[in-house]
């Protein structure tokens, strides 16, 4: 049961996108550059910044309802 719980949070956590609780962190997304090719998910460097671009799996904050 406790594994369950688990994996369900994780999940959970990194599809909302919960600050300090999220499994999508810099180290992530520097595996994904090695492993996977999808240049929409890369990290962004800018000068001194380094920028994480939205995840497409992530949902939106602000969600319209269809009437």
């Amino acid at each position: 049961m406790h594994i369950e719980k688990n994996v369900f949070e994780n999940i959970f956590n990194t599809v909302i996108d919960v600050k300090g609780k999220t499994k999508d962190n810099i180290n992530a997304r520097l595996y994904i550059v090695l492993f996977c090719n999808r240049k929409n998910m890369e990290l962004v460097f800018d000068g001194s910044r380094v920028a994480k671009p939205k995840a497409s799996l992530m949902l939106e904050k602000h969600v319209q309802l269809l009437v």
